[in-house]
């Protein structure tokens, strides 16, 4: 079942071959939990006959199967829910109350059940039809071992080849800093006005502050595989939620080039789609850590992070949706993934010495204010009233809302931006630990984000269809070593160019990329001008030619949004519509039509790199 919820999606970048390969894999690792489900029902009946309880079988496998058909029942509603939503053309969401109301009303189903026919009945029936079921489980057995032993999973704990490229000298540690959904628009770094991350606009006082940088996609797979690759969605392909970057762009990320220059390449992720673990390029990585959380449905995604190149940590873990739900009612009102968490993985490894003597290269990535939008007391209720918004289980979920709902969502928007302030203040706790180490001034600091977030236009969140500013409009830092002049970049730049950058500035070469070195405005160059591409392309698969998606084009103020399916497009002035409340696609077609050329070529250049790769269906 919860394979059945994705199946579409995995296809549009699995081959059945390979997904194939990934259901037998979790038929073999669910034999383990099948086994001591089986001994602890045995062991219960023991027990249960030595002291002498009457109908001791029935209540000693009613300890296991009872909970294991009720997680059963709430995977199918889960999945009749998700197909439900997919269908449907009103909103639906029932909101972290709603599943507690349905995990008690499964409960009740299986009283009233119980009652009925009796626990005993009831047992023996389950346990004939999960006996009849016994011959086809075996039947599958062989096929699994023969699937998995032909193509055998990647392990995230293979250590990566040696790096024998010259160590090199008078390089800086580059430190990346990726704070998950900041939004410019919420967080306004530059410029003089009111901010939410004081401490990061302080911080870049003394560094270069991109006031234009935007995302390439609006949500965190497609954006960090940009980050890793230096290539636009549309060329790395992964655009679905737990899509891996295509093989032969793996072999070429920016963490295997920083190495090749000699480099220790290290990555702490908060977020399991940012991982390299997930993007298939752990190999260019000395290590890449899953940051410690609270959350016990983190556990099981977490851990099985560790076969790197299958689906599996999104489609066997939502076999116990039931952690993401106590975990909604256990944390109240603390964040399970604590910046700190992330921050305490690398300063540990900063202290760690380097036996190699080499520079290091360190991409950190936290998630707050990433949903849910729960802020550390220290900067809770700063916007919004204690009362509303408080506990994890008064927020809806990502997803539509309709027009009535809007005033609810402003709510959000304070906690999101009460999120902030706590990012904010790790970051400067962070950045203190660090000098405080010495080693802040004489390092290569960034800091951005994967996307920014929505609490507009009838949607909260990211992913989706929409590609507005709040989306993709994301803060960007550079500090260089020593540097004490701070400078403002007014020129569009995006996330495709941060890789190059990096690489610029650490000696590396990175070819074929889509983006370009921001050196020069480092240096207090001009950069040259060049449009900035987003794309949201969930519903296109890699396998079939490029005709599903919304992609924006931006060139300096003017910003056109194509909607592919429909051939729609909008456009929007950003010098003198900020907001992109005025399509001006019909009043001023001339402008509209030259910027659809340039962007249905890259288009097409995008199509023919795709057939050539993946051919066509």
């Amino acid at each position: 079942m919860a394979l059945l919820r994705q199946i579409d999606a995995f296809l549009g970048f699995a081959t059945p071959l390979q997904l194939a390969r990934d259901v037998g894999l979790a038929y073999l690792l669910l034999l383990l939990p099948a086994l001591l489900l089986a001994l602890l029902g045995a062991s219960v009946t023991a027990l249960l006959r030595r002291l002498r309880i009457a109908n001791a079988d029935g209540w000693g496998w009613a300890v296991v199967l009872l909970p294991t058909l009720w997680v059963c029942i709430w995977q199918l509603g889960g999945t009749g829910w998700a197909w439900l939503k997919s269908v449907w053309t009103s909103q639906l969401n029932i909101g972290y109350g709603g599943r507690l109301m349905a995990a008690m009303a499964l409960l009740a189903v299986l009283v009233w059940l119980i009652r009925r026919r009796g626990l005993r009945r009831l047992i023996d029936d389950t346990i004939a039809r999960l006996a009849g079921l016994r011959g086809p489980a075996l039947l599958l057995l062989l096929p699994a071992i023969v699937v998995v032993a032909w193509m055998p999973p990647r392990l995230a704990t293979t250590a990566p080849a040696a790096n024998t490229a010259p160590v090199p000298s008078n390089l800086p540690d580059i430190y990346l800093i990726m704070i998950d959904t900041l939004s410019e628009v919420d967080a306004q770094v530059c410029g003089n006005g009111t901010t939410t991350m004081p401490g990061l606009r302080e911080f870049a006082a003394s560094a270069t502050c991109f006031e234009r940088s935007y995302a390439n996609a609006n949500y965190t797979t497609p954006s960090t595989s940009t980050l890793e690759t230096g290539l636009l969605p549309w060329n790395h392909w992964a655009v679905q939620f737990v899509a891996q970057i295509a093989e032969p762009q793996q072999e070429a990320s920016l963490g295997s080039r920083l190495r090749a220059a000699g480099y220790e390449t290290h990555s702490i992720n908060a977020n399991l789609l940012a991982s390299p673990r997930r993007h298939g390029t752990q190999a260019g990585w000395d290590s890449q850590r899953i940051a410690p959380s609270t959350s016990l449905g983190h556990v099981p995604r977490a851990m099985l992070t560790l076969f790197s190149d299958t689906t599996l940590p999104y489609w066997l873990s939502s076999l116990v949706p039931l952690l993401d739900t106590i975990d909604i009612y256990l944390h109240g009102e603390r964040q399970p993934y604590l910046a700190e968490y992330a921050y305490r993985e690398f300063l540990q490894s900063v202290d760690t010495p380097s036996s190699s003597g080499r520079p290091r290269f360190y991409w950190v990535h936290t998630l707050p204010p990433h949903d849910p939008y729960l802020p550390p007391q220290e900067t809770k209720y700063r916007l919004l009233p204690k009362g509303t918004l408080d506990r994890w289980a008064e927020f809806r979920g990502m997803g539509d809302y309709p027009p009535e709902h809007q005033a609810g969502i402003d709510k959000y928007r304070l906690r999101y931006r009460e999120s902030i302030m706590g990012a904010d203040a790790a970051l400067n706790r962070l950045f203190t630990e660090l000098k405080q180490r010495g080693k802040l001034d004489k390092a290569i600091v960034i800091v951005s984000s994967d996307h920014g977030e929505s609490f507009e236009r009838g949607f909260l969140g990211h992913s989706g269809e929409l590609l507005h500013n709040p989306l993709l409009q994301v803060p960007l830092v550079v500090r260089l070593p020593g540097q004490t002049t701070g400078r403002h970049v007014t020129d569009p730049v995006s996330t495709v160019d941060l890789p190059l950058t990096i690489a610029d500035l650490a000696g590396a070469s990175l070819p074929n990329t889509d983006g370009q070195s921001l050196r020069p405005a480092l240096d207090g160059q001009p950069v040259p001008a060049r449009p900035v591409f987003a794309m949201a392309m969930e519903k296109q698969s890699r396998f079939r030619p490029l005709r599903a998606g919304q992609y924006v084009i931006m060139d300096r103020n003017d910003k056109l949004v194509l909607h592919l399916a429909t051939s729609r497009v909008e456009l929007y002035d950003l010098a003198n519509d900020p907001q992109e409340q005025h399509d001006l696609s019909r009043t001023a077609p001339e402008k509209a039509a030259r910027l659809r050329t340039m962007l249905e070529s890259r288009l097409a250049e995008a199509e023919q790199r795709r057939a050539k790769q993946f051919g066509s269906k």
